[in-house]
């Protein structure tokens, strides 16, 4: 992997990297795969780890977990936390995103494949009812107007687990290292990557925990906004520059062009899927084995 600096904006952290072909298939270890119009799963590997069936009378999604998946990242040493939770600020923020990339990139389990990917340290998406998706086991997944929920892969221990007591005290003092997450567009919400403990642990204290985003960027369309805000300012400048006393504008202008660039660079693409081998049939012989009452629907 590539990486680029990690500039801080608005009071977001964000990480850009560049992901080379797999030699091979092309897939990546986690992965999306549909079968037809309604069917899809998670897939880690050769094991499915989650399976979802669309049900089109509540614009929804019936998902079922197998209780396979596997984090991509090591779990996190307290000592290490400490050390982080040290520096504080924003390079508390940038030592998070780097230890998740690099992780991220030594990792057999995850959905990184060619392309451009964003860490960022803000989750604009989320919705305040966050916590009741989290408890939720196997339940519809609907899409709500305002906010996208979280959905974990596996079922997150609960508050008497000891390495969620762990987390809970991290969660109080405020060292608690973020929760990975990854925005499936398919699914309009996120699925968690990493921290299923330590989001039981934020939930058991009633706190909101930090987060990390991952998502893909779409490199064409961000290549076509920018080269539209540059002729903007450009335009705009020549026509500002024509009347004198004008600094003020010309700084406001640059100010509002850095913020548009940024956003820009981060165009976000849509979360790709591949065809499930053995299509629907397939789906429905899994469905059987690891969700009988969703492959009964």
């Amino acid at each position: 992997m590539r990486r680029r600096g990690v500039p801080v904006h608005d009071g977001r952290v964000d990480l850009l990297f560049d992901v080379a072909p797999e030699p091979r298939t092309g897939r990546p270890p986690l992965r999306i795969e549909v079968a037809g119009s309604r069917f899809l799963l998670i897939r880690q590997g050769d094991e499915p780890v989650l399976l979802g069936r669309v049900d089109d009378g509540n614009y929804g999604v019936d998902y079922v977990r197998t209780g396979r998946y596997r984090s991509p990242v090591p779990p996190i040493r307290a000592a290490h936390t400490a050390g982080v939770a040290a520096d504080g600020g924003e390079a508390w923020w940038e030592r998070w995103a780097h230890h998740f990339r690099s992780e991220l990139s030594t990792s057999g389990y995850v959905p990184l494949h060619a392309g451009r990917w964003l860490l960022s340290s803000r989750a604009p998406r989320l919705r305040t009812l966050w916590r009741w998706e989290l408890y939720t086991a196997d339940a519809d997944y609907f899409y709500y107007e305002g906010g996208w929920p979280v959905l974990p892969l596996r079922t997150p221990a609960g508050p008497g687990d000891g390495r969620v007591k762990a987390y809970r005290k991290q969660a109080r003092d405020g060292s608690l290292a973020p929760v990975l997450l990854w925005w499936v567009s398919g699914l309009c919400g996120y699925v968690v990557l990493d921290g299923h403990d330590r989001l039981a642990a934020a939930i058991a204290e009633d706190r909101e925990p930090p987060w990390l985003e991952l998502t893909r960027v779409d490199t064409d369309e961000a290549a076509g906004r920018t080269r539209e805000l540059v002729e903007r300012y450009l335009e705009h400048e020549t026509v500002i520059r024509r009347h004198p006393g004008t600094g003020r504008a010309l700084a406001v202008l640059g100010q509002q062009f850095g913020v548009d660039l940024h956003k820009a660079e981060h165009a976000e693409a849509r979360t790709r899927a591949w065809p499930l081998p053995g299509g629907t049939a397939a789906w429905t012989r899994l469905a059987s084995r690891h969700a009988p009452d969703l492959a009964a629907l």
